[in-house]
């Protein structure tokens, strides 16, 4: 099929943001400004080798690079893959066009995920995984998707453990005698059954505890009207058992959520005053959450209730959130020795041990990490004629 007079690849207005440990991830809308490395991607029989089930041996010439992204961005939305700001790949988000597989869904919205990074230095780097994870978040919460059914071919260990980090269980396998690189084809499977309790939060109960709804601050701009669709699916308004609590830390003397917002604004919307928590004793960069909690407060944000002004759609907040995020500038601060490194929850007792030399140092630690911290002290060894001061502290915070 020849494309003339006329765009090659139907684009869309979606834009996607994520990240790993290393890298910032944005998927774009793929559109033909970005042919010229569609061309140069398959035109490499080692990216084809992974990417392509057939056995190639040759790369594609730009008549067959028109037909397959003309074809497949009619009924897909196709992103280029960008991380660091370097453009390294493609994926889509397809309605499902193989017959055999919709008969296994009947009257379901059925999608699958097709990707490449053309980039082979950034091969196995976990890219892919963090942008599988970014496609199904948008199909569940934007796109309203039942079941994503993908493929991968028993050869392509990289694309089999995206999948599987992601939560996909594999289906089925198909036998490929006719190929020489791989012998199986793998399905695997993610209903939005299975990506709801995957995504659940459950502790004990013995962790649990409850707090007024009004006195918990965010530590969020924006709610997704995806992601709260999704929790009222097993959300119960007359049932606090079930509900999945609250995690939160002490800052600055105030109750703070680090996660849960979405659930939260569900339970403020079914009208609860009170919401069950506990605390969050993951080590956590608490620098970030305290520049989300000042742009809570200049907004104001105070509690749960303001925030059910702040529904959005979903991609509209992966752009108003997610990306400011992406965005955000944590300037150097001692700070980050206790707060960022330490993931100190509020609830304890810090103790500096210092000379006359790095007394200084200390005490600019101490200042910039009051607000992370029950209390903080510093003992200046130069100072101190015994060892009865520190174990003094150190005792009356064991009996804490």
């Amino acid at each position: 099929m020849v494309w003339l007079n006329m765009n090659i690849i139907k684009t869309h207005d979606i834009t996607l943001y994520g990240c790993t440990g290393n890298y910032d991830i944005v998927l774009r809308p793929l559109c033909d400004d970005h042919l010229p490395l569609l061309y140069k991607w398959n035109a490499d029989p080692d990216v084809l080798f992974w990417s392509e089930g057939d056995d190639i041996t040759e790369g594609y010439d730009a008549v067959t690079v028109h037909d397959i992204y003309g074809r497949v961005s009619q009924d897909a939305y196709c992103f280029l893959i960008e991380a660091n700001d370097k453009s390294i790949g493609e994926c889509w988000l397809q309605k499902m066009n193989l017959p055999e597989v919709i008969e296994l869904y009947p009257g379901q919205d059925v999608r699958r995920i097709d990707m490449v990074i053309g980039e082979k230095e950034y091969w196995g780097k976990g890219i892919g995984t963090a942008f599988v994870r970014m496609l199904v978040d948008f199909a569940f919460y934007s796109e309203a998707t039942d079941v994503l059914h993908c493929f991968s071919d028993d050869h392509n260990i990289r694309s089999i453990k995206s999948f599987i980090k992601n939560g996909f269980i594999e289906v089925k396998r198909i036998p490929t005698p006719n190929s020489e690189k791989h012998k199986e084809e793998i399905h695997f499977s993610l209903s939005r059954q299975q990506y709801i309790k995957r995504r659940r939060f459950k502790v004990p109960p013995d962790k649990i505890f409850y707090l007024p709804i009004d006195k918990i601050q965010p530590s969020q701009l924006y709610i997704s009207d995806g992601k709260l669709r999704l929790v009222h699916e097993w959300f119960d308004p007359s049932d606090n058992m079930e509900f999945d609590p609250i995690p939160v830390k002490l800052y600055d003397g105030h109750y703070l959520m680090t996660d849960g917002h979405t659930r939260i604004v569900a339970a403020a919307l079914a009208g609860w005053e009170t919401v069950p928590v506990t605390w969050d004793d993951d080590p956590l960069d608490m620098l970030a959450y305290a520049l989300c909690v000042r742009w809570c407060t200049e907004d104001g944000i105070k509690n749960a209730a303001d925030l059910i002004k702040r529904i959005n759609p979903h991609k509209d907040y992966d752009v108003l959130w997610r990306k400011r995020c992406l965005d955000m500038k944590i300037p150097p601060s001692y700070a980050a020795i206790v707060a960022r490194y330490g993931g100190l929850d509020g609830r304890h007792n810090v103790l500096i041990i210092a000379d006359d030399e790095m007394l200084e140092t200390a005490r600019l630690i101490k200042n910039e990490s009051a607000p992370f911290v029950k209390s903080i002290e510093i003992i200046n060894l130069d100072k101190a004629y015994s060892y009865d001061e520190i174990r003094f502290v150190w005792v009356a915070e064991i009996k804490q």
